[in-house]
């Protein structure tokens, strides 16, 4: 017979979770400055029990440091009191559209007018498709995919058979991979600027050549493309001539021709029209230094005072709550204190940004000092935990797309947080390290350039104990090519 005893255990374990409030200010923590203002006006649409603070404005003492309460209408009112005749009050020197009741429904109203933007990339090449000739509609469907599979600088992402699957599986269109070729090559032919569609770099070189006039630099520069593209991506120039049993006169003017081609058609879509994927950079912080070597941290934006709604500030034993019909006082609470609780996280978001920031300023002393990058010292989250005693998740919330606007420049936070390049007394930054590699390479000789094990020595020389392999990966890392390619 089983054994079907019953038995009760006993254990403990130690689980940590995360409320709901802790993951609602860790999305607001990460937010920027623009994303946060966005929170904050749809908050005040939807939660009817938040509310602009109205009071006085926040410069409450003047130069002699008498306190004053003139709220923002009233000091604006004031800019046109009359300085030397009392018989004429300020309103009467108001403009009109100052003395004009906009919230009144019999006064004459002006509603703003959106201008036009321009149309995205993928617009544009989507308006390019009524001159193209593609009378059957199943074929305008299929450019209309291509036109979407393609990348910001206009090449192909996905070849013909991918996109004849994703379209019958998808979208239920009946297409052969045929179908999808011969659409391609009349958008290849067609769009504008030439070299749209195009499925890497040589193809899309070559698209461009032969849109232009036949000539033979162009015939030329197409045969290098076409026969000896490996030679022409390693700049091995002087080897192009016997190949092509040419002068070396005809290869300069054949890659003269190619070097005024551009790599990325793609890109004059995005410039004349491709508002949808502009990005502007707005810093969260600002930071000035004085003539002493002072630095004052400050956030950025334009952040309302948030309080709750007047009408919804009731005590649930107040004879306001007694009168109230349960289902209305239950939604009354309920608002409150989301209210209330979101007031709470925009202050303790400011409060957390300011410390981490403050923290920052105070362990990258030298480059506030200098704004040199090389003078940014080695650091890491758990140095501004330190300091600050937060979390590591919420310092890293708090640093993650955020900028700092200085007198030098913008810089994000990210830059700060380095680990250290070498051990000891000779440990420096990887920033100082890389402003030494481009200090090195800015300075050789251009028919000798230093490799990357001579970069090595130098840097060493100069106290740098790094390895030569960091020495190509920071070179990479800006973007240097190796030293045969910079002869």
């Amino acid at each position: 017979m089983p054994d079907h005893s019953l038995s009760l255990n006993q254990q403990q374990q130690l689980r940590q979770r995360l409320v709901p409030a802790q993951v609602r200010f860790g999305r607001l923590l990460e937010m920027s400055t623009p994303e946060f203002e966005d929170e904050i006006h749809r908050t005040l649409d939807e939660n009817p029990a938040l509310a602009v603070a109205d009071g006085p404005v926040a410069d409450t003492r003047d130069a002699d440091g008498i306190a004053f309460s003139e709220s923002a209408r009233e000091l604006q009112d004031a800019d046109y009191a009359p300085d030397d005749r009392p018989d004429r009050s300020p309103a009467d020197d108001l403009p009109a559209y100052r003395l004009r009741d906009t919230a009144s429904h019999t006064a004459e109203r002006y509603e703003s007018v959106a201008a036009a933007e321009p149309a995205s990339a993928i617009e544009a090449l989507d308006d390019q498709l009524a001159d193209i000739d593609l009378p059957d509609s199943r074929d305008r469907e299929i450019a209309r995919y291509i036109i979407g599979s393609l990348d910001a600088n206009g090449y192909l992402t996905r070849t013909a058979a991918e996109m004849a699957d994703d379209m019958a599986f998808g979208q239920g269109l009946d297409v052969e991979r045929a179908d999808v070729e011969r659409v391609l090559a009349l958008l290849r032919d067609a769009l504008e600027p030439a070299g749209i569609a195009a499925t890497d770099l040589r193809d899309c070189l070559l698209l461009q050549l032969r849109r232009m006039t036949p000539s033979v630099e162009s015939r030329t520069a197409a045969e290098i493309l076409d026969r000896h593209f490996d030679l022409f991506a390693k700049k091995h120039y002087e080897r192009l001539a016997p190949a092509l049993d040419i002068p070396a006169a005809a290869v300069d003017d054949a890659l003269r021709l190619i070097r005024s081609l551009n790599p990325k058609p793609g890109s004059l879509l995005e410039q004349a029209g491709g508002h949808d994927r502009a990005r502007y950079i707005v810093p969260d912080f600002t930071v000035d230094t004085d003539s002493e070597g002072h630095a004052t941290v400050g956030l950025t934006g334009h952040v309302p005072e948030l309080a709750l709604e007047e009408t919804f500030d009731i005590a649930d034993d107040s004879p306001e709550a007694a009168r109230l019909r349960p289902d209305a006082l239950a939604f009354i609470r309920t608002r409150r204190d989301e209210a209330a609780e979101f007031i709470s996280m925009a202050r303790m978001r400011g409060l957390t940004l300011m410390a981490v920031m403050e923290a920052i300023v105070k362990l990258q002393a030298p480059f506030f000092a200098d704004y040199d990058r090389a003078s940014i010292r080695p650091m890491v989250l758990r140095d501004v935990q330190r300091l600050t005693g937060l979390d590591l998740s919420v310092i890293s919330r708090a640093t993650a797309t955020k900028y700092v606007a200085t007198p030098r420049g913008t810089f994000p936070l990210k830059m700060f947080f380095n680990e250290s390049v070498g051990e000891g007394d000779d440990a420096a930054s990887q920033h100082a390290v890389m402003e030494a590699i481009k200090k090195l390479i800015d300075a050789e000789d251009s028919r000798h350039p230093l490799s990357d094990a001579r970069l090595t020595e130098l840097l060493a020389a100069r106290g740098l104990a790094v390895a030569r392999r960091t020495v190509a990966k920071y070179r990479e890392r800006l973007g240097i090519p190796v030293a045969r390619l910079r002869k």
